[in-house]
């Protein structure tokens, strides 16, 4: 071998050794990106906002946490009486409570009578109290009802009041208690006006399961259309969720209609709509789910 053959080899083999030759691939290196895209992240789920509740909505709230105010300024319920200082209980005598067999157990409703005698007789039958007698007080004759005052002998500091609605007032026959609708019986005084039924359907709602915890009243109004005058209850009640949930607040109508023609008297229970709160620390805000 010359020296040109010689030169010619060394400059082959230096070529291959600096890569010239592509390599064991045979394919060149892949190029290095001046723009790195970031890798796609999902973004995390927004919570749903709550539902907006209006101010008024909120107060009703706030009453029916605090448990207090339960019936609104103007509302007809009665005062505790301050002369009692234990238990005191007060109930419409109805016809379940003087019926035996079959009698007891259909429709329920307060009885009445025009007879002052009557009513104390059917007193007298429902006279025991906590297994003892209760002793005859004092005879009330209001225009509407009858009332008849008892001393339990087993708590002489507790007042029990029975009360009979006069006939000429108020007949419920025809109606059932069991139903928050349907017949409410008849008003028989007259005149029949707006006035004396607000008055009658504020004084029921106090015999009632809504005059209980977890209820308040909204308000109450009255309306008149031809001959039907519409007495209307407007509730909250509060359905309490479960530990971390959102509460609910069912608003509802309990409404009475009176005929101005008969006095015949009917009333209704009707759903308005619901809304969703919760309690803090600084009072009732609005809750999403």
């Amino acid at each position: 071998m010359n020296l040109r053959n010689l030169l010619l080899l060394l400059s082959l083999a230096t070529l291959t050794a600096c890569g010239g030759g592509g390599g064991a691939s045979g394919g060149s290196p892949a190029p290095v990106s001046s723009n790195p895209q970031p890798a796609a992240v999902t973004p995390a789920p927004v919570a749903p906002a709550p539902a907006p509740v209006a101010s008024a909505d909120l107060e009703l709230a706030q009453r029916l946490y605090a448990g207090t105010a339960r019936t609104p300024e103007g509302f007809d319920v009665e005062s505790r009486p301050a002369n009692v200082a234990g238990t005191l209980a007060t109930r419409h005598l109805k016809n379940t409570d003087l019926a035996s067999g079959p009698q007891a157990i259909g429709a329920t409703y307060e009885i009445c009578t025009n007879d002052l005698a009557q009513a104390i007789e059917w007193s007298e039958k429902q006279s025991t109290w906590q297994g003892q007698y209760s002793d005859l007080a004092e005879v009330g004759n209001d225009a509407r009802y009858f009332e008849i005052v008892r001393v339990p002998r087993a708590d002489v500091t507790a007042m029990i009041r029975h009360r009979i609605f006069r006939c000429d007032y108020l007949d419920r026959a025809g109606t059932d208690l069991r139903s928050d609708s349907g017949s409410a019986g008849a008003m028989n005084q007259r005149p029949l006006t707006a006035v004396e039924l607000e008055k009658l359907a504020e004084y029921l709602w106090q015999f009632t399961t809504f005059n209980n915890s977890d209820y308040v009243v909204e308000s109450s109004s009255t309306t008149v259309t031809g001959s039907q005058i519409v007495q209307t209850i407007r509730m909250g009640q509060l359905v309490r969720g479960s530990a971390g949930t959102c509460d609910t607040v069912e608003l509802s109508d309990w409404s009475h209609s009176m005929s101005t023609v008969d006095g015949s008297l009917s009333r209704t229970l009707t759903e308005v709509r619901t809304f969703k709160v919760k309690g803090n620390s600084s009072g009732v805000e609005s809750c999403a789910g």
